[in-house]
């Protein structure tokens, strides 16, 4: 999970919490006449006053997506206090964590029920940004709702519209002891290891994980299947399945992407460790010390393999995702 930032709310940022929290069950319907304009959304050049959709990265189930929201005065003048406000739970989606340029002005309400990115005063043409980490307990399109709230005097119910509704709808497919998406934020890197939380071997002799490293400004998405049979491994023999991994749609890692593989003694059958090689895309990284990784930085190479009663981890080093089998 992404922490919130723990600084706590200004006394009247505290009481929109509240304000906020209550109008997740009004209709939305504007107050009067729009006099003022607001834009919070996904797109930062937008020039409307109609809220833009939000738009959340792909996840699988209890993985996190991530929405970047920007709030844009596109009025003509100052407005004088502007708070986005969400609900922390809207079963089954939840949100775990912010980040971003102002993700220091969302804060918890005390009972950490709701959420309120408190922007006070947008001049003409300012522009706040900031980004939403959440996630799914359940598989499809759930949606995920906010509450816009600005205002120029003390009466939520004056002349302009005051109150818009904010909404999103996330795509979440289902983890498997074989596949799962997430999103990982920046300044974070680890591991993304498909787990059902019944994944022994019993259930899946082959599992296979991506590990991104830790970049201050560096945000990821990831993926990882194993569920399909190794094949096509020219002269040599594939062991176990293929794992086909993505992260930021192919582009390099810095320093390396990591791929952990680890073979149940079922799998590995009698093949000596040592003598395992890899094939990534169409690269073959060697088996033994002839593959051993030569620096803290070299690709296309392994590190040492590492044995245990029940079988055998793997570690491959690439600069990029794409897929990578084991082969003798």
């Amino acid at each position: 999970m992404f922490p919130f930032v723990s600084r706590r709310a200004a006394g009247g940022a505290a009481a929109l919490v509240l304000v906020g929290a209550s109008l997740f069950a009004s209709t939305g319907t504007a107050f009067a006449a729009i006099t003022r304009f607001i834009y919070v959304g996904p797109d930062p050049s937008f020039s409307d006053a109609t809220n833009g959709t939000l738009t959340f990265t792909d996840s699988s189930t209890n993985q996190a997506s991530s929405s970047t929201i920007y709030v844009k005065n596109i009025d003509t003048q100052t407005l004088t206090h502007v708070v986005v406000t969400f609900l922390v739970s809207q079963d089954p989606v939840s949100i775990v964590g912010t980040y971003g340029p102002n993700a220091s002005s969302c804060q918890p309400s005390a009972d950490s029920l709701s959420l309120a990115c408190d922007f006070g005063a947008l001049k003409k043409g300012e522009t706040r940004q900031f980004s939403l980490v959440v996630t799914s307990s359940a598989a499809g399109k759930p949606t995920f709702l906010g509450q816009v709230y600005f205002n120029e005097s003390t009466n939520p119910n004056g002349g302009n519209q005051q109150i818009n509704t904010l909404t999103g709808t996330l795509n979440v497919a289902t983890t498997t002891c074989d596949s799962a998406s997430t999103f990982i934020a920046p300044g974070k890197g680890g591991t993304l290891l498909p787990d059902t939380g019944d994944c022994g071997l019993t259930v899946d002799g082959q599992r296979s994980s991506l590990t991104v490293p830790v970049k201050k400004n560096q945000a990821y998405l990831l993926s990882v299947n194993d569920a399909n049979t190794a094949t096509g491994c020219g002269s040599l023999k594939c062991i176990g399945n293929v794992v086909d991994g993505t992260v930021n749609g192919g582009a390099a890692i810095d320093p390396y992407l990591l791929w952990t593989i680890f073979y149940s003694n079922s799998v590995i059958g009698n093949i000596n460790p040592k003598q395992v090689a890899f094939i990534h895309d169409t690269t073959v990284i060697l088996a033994g010390n002839k593959g051993l990784c030569s620096t803290s930085t070299a690709v296309d190479c392994q590190e040492p393999y590492q044995v245990t009663s029940t079988g055998v981890f793997f570690f491959v080093r690439t600069a990029t995702n794409g897929v990578i089998k084991g082969a003798n």
